[in-house]
């Protein structure tokens, strides 16, 4: 299969998704085990590097709700997210609520081609005058409703460079490699990240001494495909928790008050893990 007929991300997907955290020198072997069975999507394809730069803008309420729900571990919960691509992004740009139910998530995701974000935020402009339709509006009233539910609002602005792998044998199943974990802290509708304004959070007191990347496996909940528990099992991987998300916005928190052990990077695994 090649990359130009590469299928898009369906608007309402639950998945399972297995995170690992691994050293740059794994990702050329773990490339030429999983491409017997993937494709790199188009993006990768396109790059000269075969990463592409991926950018976030994560939401949480003013007492950072979403934070603490995760930091305690709650089977039941969500964030929120404005995705874009590329140093100097222009839309399409993806909306984005991730539900995490136990060990399953579900991702409700929007494409809209406006870069009104703040007006289509604050429902000043109607999901008919977007042109989305079906699915797609619901997702964005999904989106508006909890944003005025929780009183949410911009609060980091990631990025990172991603490689990803799309399975040619599965329904849905998917790999991807994610390196040079970049945050800001952003409280403007912007997903647009001034490159003086970024810094580096996939520090040693996050990753480890021997890690650089994040590797993550991806596909339908009820299908999990044997080469990936093979792949899992031949480079010795070790499952953990990772959340862009949370060591973003916990590197911004401690910018903010760096004397506050609550804050500190260095305790983040001590303290939450």
């Amino acid at each position: 299969m090649s990359a130009v007929n590469q299928i898009d991300i369906p608007s309402v997907l639950q998945r399972f998704e297995y995170k690992y955290l691994i050293p740059r020198d794994l990702i050329k072997p773990i490339s030429e085990f999983v491409k017997i069975y993937c494709y790199l999507d188009k993006y990768s394809e396109m790059s000269p590097t075969k990463f592409y730069r991926i950018n976030n803008l994560y939401f949480d309420t003013p007492f950072h709700t979403f934070l603490n729900n995760r930091l305690e571990k709650k089977e039941n919960r969500f964030n929120m997210r404005i995705r874009s691509y590329g140093e100097d992004p222009v839309p399409p740009y993806f909306w984005e609520v991730k539900c995490k139910f136990g060990e399953n998530k579900q991702k409700y995701r929007v494409k809209v081609k406006s870069e009104e974000i703040e007006k289509i935020f604050y429902m000043t402009k109607a999901a008919a005058e977007l042109g989305l339709k079906g699915n797609d509006a619901k997702n964005m009233d999904l989106f508006q409703s909890l944003a005025l539910s929780y009183n949410a609002q911009p609060q980091v602005l990631t990025q990172y460079d991603r490689m990803a792998w799309i399975s040619e044998t599965d329904e849905y199943a998917r790999v991807t490699f994610d390196a040079n974990l970049q945050c800001c802290e952003e409280h403007d509708f912007n997903v647009k990240p001034d490159p003086k304004r970024m810094e580096s959070y996939d520090t040693t007191s996050i990753f480890g001494p021997q890690a650089q990347c994040v590797l993550e496996l991806k596909g339908q909940v009820s299908n999990l495909p044997l080469w990936m528990v093979d792949l899992v099992q031949r480079f010795d991987l070790k499952k953990m928790a990772f959340s862009k998300f949370r060591y973003g916005i916990l590197r911004v928190l401690r910018n903010q008050k760096p004397d506050n052990k609550w804050y500190n990077v260095s305790n983040y695994g001590e303290i939450y893990d």
